[in-house]
């Protein structure tokens, strides 16, 4: 009997890791996105917790103090704890700000906002330590105009980008990789195939790298990386697309485009996030059967359809957002 009971056990136990295979740990994903459903002129950055699935609800916000000021662009560490996102407060210039949600608090970043000029579009590190931002003729940039710069925070100092800015042109709205490795960006500079072009920055080789298929003759902007920099999901109006503007993913290794099947439609679909494994990709669209005039979508890629998000837009605009996988749940 007990030799029987012993040899059920054993057996039981070796399943185990196939029965873990076939029933996996749910994920969790957390969102973070800018909305003014409570206040009318002035948005605010909210998170969202989603199970990957069909279930979702907001797990709160960013504690600032509300006055006349405006948060956009957020972007978060991949443990979920830090969320940095652009500031603004009523007729003054904006700045880049952190929200620690683990202490409630917003944490200083002196070394990024040493300007009297606008500060902008933050891009985190997956370990939270690397942000990349695109500043208005800051001190110590290559020339006038708007250029890409990136904080090590740990260091407390700006780290050098040879060959990454343009002298005479516009380069902006950079997206690090979480690796910190790969940084993307759009730039008007000459040479491009478009008015507005698509930049890829390898800070091991302190390059740009080349990456034919990527550009078209028409406007590429708001580029967004998975973790190893292979992926490379962008908004474009280009022709062949459903209408307006649409969101692209384009794969470096296999060189081409990747479909995305029913994310694109009439309207404009902009500002894509992808999660740093490149399965789960956010955007904004404006859909006459969204809630409001603009609203923050999911798609799994792994499953080719949008997910259903309860609770998640509102009848206001929400927009801006950014995804990361937060963690597993057994």
């Amino acid at each position: 009997m007990k030799r029987s009971l012993l040899g059920s056990l054993a057996l039981a136990l070796t399943a185990l890791p196939f029965l873990h295979a076939q029933n996996p740990a749910p994920t969790k994903l957390l969102l973070a996105f800018s909305s003014y459903k409570e206040r009318s002129k002035h948005p605010t950055i909210f998170f969202y917790e989603h199970d990957g699935v069909s279930n979702g609800k907001i797990v709160g916000s960013v504690g600032l103090p509300r006055g006349a000021d405006a948060s956009a662009r957020p972007s978060l560490s991949h443990d979920g704890r830090f969320c940095f996102f652009t500031f603004e407060v009523e007729n003054k210039t904006s700045k880049v700000v952190c929200w620690d949600r683990t202490e409630n608090k917003s944490v200083d970043l002196p070394e990024i906002n040493e300007s009297k000029n606008a500060i902008l579009g933050p891009s985190v590190s997956g370990d939270g330590n690397l942000v990349a931002f695109y500043a208005w003729n800051r001190p110590g940039g290559p020339g006038p105009g708007y250029h890409v710069f990136l904080l090590d925070r740990s260091a407390k100092k700006l780290l050098d980008l040879p060959g990454l800015n343009s002298q005479s042109f516009d380069d902006r709205v950079p997206n690090l990789s979480s690796t910190g490795r790969f940084l993307a960006f759009a730039s008007n500079r000459k040479g491009g195939l478009g008015l507005t072009d698509l930049y890829l920055y390898d800070r091991e080789a302190s390059k740009l790298i080349d990456v034919p298929g990527l550009n078209s003759t028409f406007t590429e902007l708001e580029p967004a990386l998975s973790a190893d920099g292979n992926l490379i999901a962008f908004s474009s109006e280009r022709a062949e697309g459903a209408g307006g503007r649409d969101i692209y993913l384009f794969d470096r290794k296999q060189n081409k485009m990747l479909p995305l099947p029913g994310l694109n439609r009439e309207g404009h679909e902009v500002s894509p996030s992808l999660s740093a494994d490149g399965r789960y990709l956010v955007f904004v669209a404006e859909r006459l059967d969204g809630e409001g005039d603009r609203d923050v979508y999911l798609f799994d890629r792994e499953k080719g359809q949008l997910l259903p998000t309860p609770g998640l837009n509102s009848k206001a605009e929400d927009f801006d957002p950014c995804v990361i996988v937060l963690k597993s749940t057994e």
